[in-house]
């Protein structure tokens, strides 16, 4: 029993791996055709397709006219000469296994369907993370793009500057502030599945510092908060203490005579 159970494991692997080898796996864009061609040659007198296991086209000779039904219904075409089923106007539904018999004999051969959005119609971007990163900050990381949803699996490739070489990479790519990646005018990403590919605009390297950037406008805005309130600081100080005591002085000089001087009054105030 023992050799038995030695021998066997191998043998079931073996197996597996046979009926695997065997489907088909084809990606197909969502909105587009599905083509499914079978291996097989000769005559034709009975076939049936069906998608997961529900019977979606079939024709005997002599027994009726082609059929189709299920889900795939008005989206069909089977070619009788070659066995090829078409859908058009594909669905994310449409995924899925697929399965031939053709004269009475199920074909061994499988296919596996998987619907795939083209990335030209989703938007595809550079986003910073966080999305206040600065110069001041010592790394940050970049995302190639949300969630694509229906477009996966994608592939990512990255752009260090404008003339940078694409390299393949994850969806997230981090930075470091360094002089290295300072040297680095933009990061561009680049998103690619089965069926199509798209590239992000290039996104700016936000650890570059420019004259009159950040930190220079920084500088300024606390130079000018300070001046301004120094100006307004002596403002109040003149309005309140210099101002006011010219005011006095001006009242006072009001209620001598026009036009004579100090020394006149002083001197009539003190004749007999």
């Amino acid at each position: 029993m023992a050799v038995m159970v030695k021998v066997g494991v191998p043998v079931l692997a073996l197996m597996v791996l046979l009926v695997a080898a065997q489907e088909q796996l084809i990606y197909f864009e969502i909105g587009g055709r599905l083509v499914l061609r079978p291996e097989f040659s000769g005559p034709i007198t009975s076939i049936t397709w069906k998608h997961k296991r529900d019977i979606v086209a079939e024709w005997i000779k002599d027994s009726g006219p082609l059929e189709y039904l299920g889900d795939l219904k008005g989206r069909s075409e089977l070619d009788l000469t070659t066995g090829t089923l078409t859908v058009s106007n594909t669905l994310k539904a449409n995924d899925g296994l697929f399965t031939v018999e053709i004269n009475n004999k199920v074909l061994p051969g499988t296919f596996f369907a998987v619907g795939v959005q083209n990335l030209n119609q989703t938007k595809v971007e550079v986003i910073m993370r966080p999305l206040t990163c600065s110069s001041d900050a010592s790394d940050c990381s970049l995302d190639c793009g949300e969630d694509f949803g229906d477009g996966q699996p994608v592939q990512y490739f990255w752009k260090n500057g404008e003339a940078g070489k694409w390299e393949s990479g994850e969806k997230r790519k981090v930075i470091s502030n360094d002089e290295e990646t300072r040297s680095f005018k933009s990061f561009t990403c680049k998103a690619k599945n089965r069926i199509s590919e798209k590239e992000s605009d290039p996104l700016e390297n936000p650890f570059l510092i420019k004259p009159g950037g950040s930190n220079t406008g920084l500088a300024v805005g606390v130079a000018l908060l300070v001046l301004g309130a120094l100006a307004g600081g002596g403002w109040f100080i003149y309005r309140r203490f210099i101002n006011n005591r010219h005011f006095i002085r001006a009242s006072t000089d009001s209620n001598e005579r026009p036009g004579q001087p100090t020394e006149m009054k002083e001197q009539e105030a003190t004749s007999p």
